[in-house]
């Protein structure tokens, strides 16, 4: 038993414990012909699964969702959900955006210690 506990509190202290699944919806809508993905920036800790619901509600058609440092790549139809799953490997601070459209549809991916 005393090992037991003495393993679970090194498993703890190296933070594999600490690791979790970040989920977040971010949702596509257009105003004065500009169109943006909501909320901007996305927070997750280094080591999270990292799951992004896609909502596209814009009348303008198909639009895509890209986070090229960790290969994720998806087009989202008007109308359809379409989820994203990837693992936060490291940290810094990476760019989400339209493969389709690239002048459009930027954002953040901020990945934390």
């Amino acid at each position: 038993m005393k090992i037991l506990v003495m393993s679970l509190l090194l498993v703890a202290s190296t933070g594999v414990l600490a690791q979790a699944k970040r989920s977040i919806t971010l949702v596509n809508y257009e105003t004065d012909g500009v169109k943006q993905w909501l909320p901007g920036t996305v927070i997750a800790k280094k080591g999270d699964t990292v799951e992004i619901t896609l909502i596209n509600n814009v009348p303008s058609g198909d639009h895509g969702f890209m986070l090229p440092d960790f290969k994720v790549m998806k087009v989202v139809k008007k109308g359809i959900k379409e989820v994203v799953t990837f693992k936060a490997d490291k940290e810094g601070l990476f760019e989400m955006k339209c493969h389709m459209h690239p002048a459009h549809v930027g954002g953040q991916l901020l990945i934390v210690p």
